[in-house]
């Protein structure tokens, strides 16, 4: 076992020990009764929800590589790959390391991974594990190589293609081939295919112009993929899709795997594009005050992710403004709300609510039963880069 990853599995270790000596004590106890704010995950909903998108996945001719950034868990990572998922995806270095650690192989970071510490854990988590990493850059390209060749180990490479976000990636079907060309190559590397993620169409809130620019993403990305084929380079793997666009992804002739990760938990502004699954992730919290107009509860911005699009289950009550301790709420209807009663917030963007928290407070039939970590949080590595 490699340092980094040693270090991440007495990390996770130490991690549960220490919120169950320090949350320990809510179970047992209904979910209203939680000090608050307390993240809340429903894990009979989650399950419904991981179970809904494998059964659902079985007619498509894509699979799942999960995109663990979300929800942070290696408890509900662990679950997913028991419902057939062919590995997962993360966005950092310190998320690979962690999912390692509890067990898991088969791990992207969909990310370009640069530093040369980073780059050495990533070179020297691929002696134990089948890693891939995602390159748009000749001279980083060669950097992960020289890496993966002093670690002796070969790191699987995705060359990222831009698919209209503007963000990583190459941008025109001339430089993925020339890149491509240059990975193939490289020592301690192994040309994989090709990612794209089509994030720029799961903010399109209209479902026909969703899927128009969904078509035309995926048309230009499947189409560099097939050019590396022409020319005589390996393409097995083309990834790619979030959660709002996971079904037309999956269906998409040519794309071979899908990385939607807020399927699991969802949230208000998934929801609408993904409606068959369920909310299991709320932020439990307590009415604090209710002056004219104004509901206000005690989980502010500092606890919620995309806060104006929250909503309190239950209540159809308009969101007035979120301060950082404050979440205010328009009363000019009828409520029963009153100050001291609990009430659960569903997050506008679930991955940016749960990295606020060190612990989930897993619930079935609205009781509290565990208490799971949520690492790694943010871009802290906890020292694993360390030396």
């Amino acid at each position: 076992m490699t340092q980094p990853v040693a270090q991440a599995v007495a990390l996770l270790k130490e991690t549960r020990e220490r919120v169950r000596d320090e949350y320990g004590s809510a179970i047992g106890r209904p979910r209203e009764e939680l000090v608050t704010p307390a993240l809340v995950l429903d894990i009979d909903v989650a399950q419904r929800n991981i179970d809904r998108r494998a059964e659902r996945l079985r007619s498509m001719p894509a699979r799942i590589r999960p995109h663990i950034k979300v929800h942070k868990s290696p408890e509900l990572a662990l679950r997913q790959v028991e419902a057939g998922a062919i590995g997962l995806s993360t966005a950092t270095v310190w998320e690979a390391l962690v999912m390692a650690a509890a067990g898991i192989d088969d791990l992207f970071i969909v990310n370009e991974i640069a530093g040369p510490e980073k780059i050495r854990i990533v070179a020297e988590l691929a002696r134990e594990r089948r890693v891939l990493v995602a390159v748009d850059d000749r001279a980083n390209a060669e950097a992960v190589s020289t890496a993966a060749v002093r670690a002796g180990s070969v790191l699987g490479a995705m060359i990222e293609i831009d698919t209209g976000m503007d963000r990583c990636g190459v941008d025109t079907p001339e430089e993925a081939l020339a890149l491509a060309e240059q990975v193939a190559g490289l020592p301690g590397l192994r040309l994989e295919g090709v990612t794209g993620y089509e994030g720029h169409c799961s903010t399109t809130p209209e479902a026909d112009l969703r899927a128009q620019r969904e078509k035309t993403a995926m048309s230009f990305f499947v189409g560099i993929a097939d050019l590396l084929r022409s020319n005589g380079l390996a393409c097995p793997i083309v990834s790619a899709g979030g959660t709002g666009t996971w079904e037309l992804t999956a269906q998409f002739p040519g794309v071979t795997e899908i990385q939607a990760g807020t399927y699991v938990v969802i949230d208000k502004f998934h929801g609408h594009m993904a409606p068959d699954f369920e909310f299991a992730l709320t932020v439990q919290a307590r009415v604090i005050s209710r002056v004219g107009q104004r509901l206000t509860v005690d989980a502010g911005n500092k606890s919620m992710g995309a806060p104006a699009l929250c909503e309190i289950q239950g209540h159809d009550l308009p969101v007035f403004r979120f301060d950082e301790e404050h979440g205010l709420f328009d009363v000019t209807g009828e409520t029963r709300l009153r100050v001291g009663d609990s009430v659960a917030l569903i997050p506008g963007y679930s991955p940016a609510t749960v990295n606020w928290y060190d612990a989930y407070h897993v619930v079935h039939d609205n009781v509290v039963v565990d208490i799971w970590p949520v690492i790694p949080r943010g871009p802290g590595h906890h020292g694993l880069a360390a030396g």
